[in-house]
């Protein structure tokens, strides 16, 4: 028997399916583009320079002493001529008086320990290694999947019989009421294979709804429907499939689509964070002749297209669109 923990834990794996990762940080490598070590030192040297004593307008009492001596602070006077090309817009303040940043400079001037280099601010080379304290790394807000009423997860194209696990269904966490009635549409298609040795082998089959069944699971354990489920046709559904096998002897092979079945009055209860799985269980009906060995399935979620070895069907596939899965649910 099933424990209570080994449903939970069930439970908890299927949800595992709809976790969404952060955003994960990933710098560009500036080695890998072909800057050296020695220029990003240099970058990053240049850049904790730029922020001493001075840059923000504070100087100590020794600097503001020669600033008034060597008379820094008087007014200054300036030729009508520079006075007019300031007024024309002739002038160019910046090839006059270039930003000191962009000026070489000997590391001794900048009081830096060591042997003497040259100092010079190159704005084109990364800052890299350099904590600024400012980055606000990504967090996901807060509608994110798991937050939304409810996610499926499926898979295309499933062929078997016997419990084809069509989709599972994720509660989110702000789910608006305590039960839904569920509806969901899966395409179907047929398929087929075998070997004869006789000439004129035949077969014929259909995909009567007496024959299919819901159930659906928690924690891998069968929860009891309320209500039995309604299947239903798509208009176009081909009900009936024949056909022959053509130069035997041989090695056959066939599927075809079929149309939309729909299953509805699904009533759950639905907890957040509480995961349920379908399955569709089908009972193959048909009939051969002249076939040594024969192996029928529905495929279920059909997204492929109909295609034929050494077969041939009597009907065209069904003229309904494949929208392979689709859910909804109201609120009960």
């Amino acid at each position: 028997m099933t424990t209570p923990c080994e449903i939970f834990q069930r439970n908890r794996l299927n949800r595992i399916r709809y976790y969404k990762p952060g955003i994960r940080y990933t710098p560009v490598n500036p080695y890998e583009v072909g800057f050296t070590q020695q220029q990003l030192d240099m970058r990053r040297k240049a850049e904790i320079l730029q922020y001493n004593k001075t840059s923000n307008g504070k100087i100590t009492k020794k600097q503001s002493w020669v600033n008034l001596v060597k008379g820094y602070t008087q007014r200054k006077q300036y030729s009508s001529y520079y006075i007019r090309q300031l007024e024309e817009g002739t002038l160019n303040p910046d090839n006059i008086c270039p930003s000191d940043k962009f000026i070489p400079t000997s590391s001794k001037n900048s009081g830096v320990p060591g042997p003497a280099i040259t100092l010079f601010y190159d704005p084109t080379v990364p800052l890299y290694n350099y904590n600024t304290m400012q980055f606000a790394y990504g967090t996901q807000s807060a509608d994110t999947q798991l937050e939304r009423e409810w996610l499926v997860n499926f898979d295309t194209d499933i062929t078997d019989n016997n419990l084809q696990n069509i989709f599972t269904l994720n509660i989110g966490k702000f789910i608006e009421a305590p039960s839904y009635n569920y509806t969901f549409t899966t395409s179907v298609g047929l398929y087929i294979s075998g070997y004869t040795s006789q000439a004129d082998a035949t077969f014929r089959m259909g995909i009567p709804l007496s024959n299919l069944s819901l159930t659906v699971t928690y924690g891998g354990q069968t929860v009891p429907l309320q209500y039995t489920p309604t299947i239903t046709y798509s208009p176009n559904f081909v009900q009936s499939i024949s056909g022959e096998i053509v130069s035997p002897p041989a090695t056959f092979a066939g599927k075809i689509y079929m149309g939309e079945l729909t299953f509805s009055n699904i009533l759950l209860s639905t907890p957040p964070n509480s995961t349920y799985d379908f399955f569709i269980n089908y009972i193959p009906s048909y009939v051969v002749d002249k076939i040594d060995n024969v192996a029928v399935y529905i495929i279920t979620n059909f997204k492929s297209s109909s295609q034929v070895a050494q077969l041939v069907f009597s009907a065209p596939p069904s003229t309904d669109i494949i929208e392979t899965f689709r859910v909804s649910g109201a609120q009960q």
